[in-house]
């Protein structure tokens, strides 16, 4: 599974139709007061080749995000982190399922 969207590279540029994988997901709550939240690592590549080559992009506008996180109702599948992403809106409003 991965997005295909235009990624935001750093100088303000853009690489159109890259490709982006959830490399990560980590549910955490820092201590018993606090809400849990969904931690999600993307990699970027220019295609899906470069993905199998292991060349990554770097990208700092679409590497790391936090999301909210309900143990009851969500689930922490890499799934369930690119429906997250995608919803996001932001750099992710255009991705499509790749």
């Amino acid at each position: 599974m991965a997005l295909q969207m235009n990624i935001p590279l750093p100088g303000g540029i853009e690489h159109a139709n890259g490709y982006v994988r959830v490399t990560d997901v980590r549910v955490c709550k820092k201590d018993d007061v606090s809400d849990w939240f969904m931690m999600v690592d993307v990699a970027a590549y220019k295609d899906a080749d470069a993905r199998a080559d292991k060349l990554r992009l770097s990208a700092p506008a679409v590497d790391k995000f936090k999301f909210t996180y309900d143990p009851d109702s969500d689930g922490a599948s890499p799934a369930d982190a690119y429906a997250k992403l995608k919803a996001s809106g932001g750099v992710f409003a255009d991705a499509v399922d790749a």
